[in-house]
């Protein structure tokens, strides 16, 4: 509506000020799209397991992304989700932050640990401390699993998940 408003106006402050409103607004539901979006269960994971469900992030990614899923057994349901969102998170930081121009999806199960890495070769520098690789790091730690970010300045960035399956 604000948007409209703007192109209705005849007054260019007035349109400047209501681009600005309409501008400040989208930003704040993209923020709370995502804050929804990323408490959805994804309908891959019931329907493939991990393995459809990374292949879905990739095939929605702007970059290429290369998986390698190498899982002998099907870890339980948490933690394949848990490492769907890592994987998504770090695909998506990935295409807008780091400048890649390729993202590799690895996936594991070690004994009773699901391992997921996520590397790019874009310019490094992810920050552990951000609000999407905070928000992982607690999704992980909720499982009592880890999570790593080997990022230096020049790249390459590295996220590593660890997953226990037991």
């Amino acid at each position: 509506m604000l948007l409209g408003r703007a192109r209705r106006t005849q007054d260019p402050a007035k349109s400047a000020g209501l681009l600005a409103q309409a501008h400040e607004e989208s930003r704040r539901a993209l923020v709370e799209l995502r804050d929804v979006a990323w408490r959805v269960h994804p309908a891959a994971l019931d329907e493939g397991g991990l393995a459809a469900a990374l292949e879905t992030v990739a095939e929605r990614a702007a970059i290429p992304v290369r998986l390698d899923c190498a899982l002998r057994q099907t870890p339980p349901p948490t933690a394949q989700a848990v490492a769907y969102f890592v994987a998504a998170e770090a695909v998506t930081n990935a295409v807008k932050h780091s400048g890649a121009t390729l993202v590799t999806v690895h996936a594991e199960q070690r004994s009773d640990v699901l391992c997921l890495r996520v590397e790019d070769n874009g310019r490094g520098g992810a920050a552990p401390a951000a609000s999407g690789l905070l928000g992982l790091a607690r999704r992980v730690a909720a499982l009592d699993g880890t999570l790593t970010v080997d990022s230096p300045a020049g790249g390459p960035t590295l996220i590593t998940a660890e997953l226990p399956c037991a």
